[in-house]
């Protein structure tokens, strides 16, 4: 067991608990305890500066979708465009921004393109006859 040792924080003496050992820095007393937490978050938080920086960018670009139809409704409207701005500068966005719009354009275009291409594939098949012996009027009477 460790001997006495001062607090941290209050740099009152005191005895570690038998479990902590040597690794206990600051007495029991819940303000210190506190005090101690806040103090090794913020050394933390000074180490890692950007930690959680692009979830906090994410959390203000990123908005919900817009209500209405899937189809029709336009993905470049689910972006804060002004937080982006904000974020990277206005000249990158712009240029994010009509980067998005044309690959929307193109991606729409593809996706007609295949409609068009998979009913022409449809017109072309040809009902068959029924497989089985049963069909109507096959009954003997």
């Amino acid at each position: 067991m460790a001997g006495k040792r001062p607090c941290c924080v209050c740099r009152k003496w005191f005895s570690p608990q038998a479990r902590s050992g040597k690794q206990q820095r600051c007495c029991g007393r819940p303000q210190c305890r506190r005090e101690r937490h806040r103090r090794a978050c913020a050394a933390w938080r000074k180490r890692h500066p950007d930690y959680d920086r692009e979830l906090r960018l994410r959390q203000r670009v990123v908005r919900g979708p817009p209500v209405g139809e899937a189809l029709n409704r336009d993905p470049l409207a689910e972006l804060s465009w002004e937080a982006a701005r904000d974020a990277v500068g206005l000249e990158v966005a712009v240029i994010v921004e009509e980067t998005g719009k044309v690959l929307v354009s193109w991606a729409r275009d593809a996706v007609r393109a295949q409609g068009a291409e998979i009913t022409k594939k449809l017109a072309k098949v040809v009902a068959s006859a029924a497989r089985d012996a049963i069909a109507v009027g096959a009954c003997p009477p």
